[in-house]
C-alpha cells in the first residue's frame, strides 16, 4: 500500500495534473485581471449613482 506522499507524487506525473497546472498558470492572471476590471466598473457606476442621487436631492446627502 502506498503512503500519502507516494500517492501525491504519482498524481503529479499524470497528464490531467500537468494540463491543470498549465491551464491554471495561464488563466489565473486573466481571471484576476477580469476581477479587477469588473470591480472598477462596479465602483464607477456606484459613483455615478451616488452623484445622481446627490443631484436629485438638491446637493444634500441622502
Amino acid at each position: 500500500m502506498l503512503s500519502r506522499r507516494q500517492e501525491r507524487e504519482q498524481l503529479k506525473t499524470t497528464l490531467g495534473y500537468r494540463l491543470w497546472s498549465v491551464a491554471f498558470t495561464i488563466f489565473y492572471p486573466i481571471i484576476s485581471l477580469f476581477a479587477l476590471v469588473f470591480t472598477g466598473i462596479v465602483r464607477l457606476f456606484s459613483g455615478i449613482s451616488q452623484g445622481l442621487v446627490w443631484l436629485l436631492n438638491g446637493g444634500k446627502r441622502a
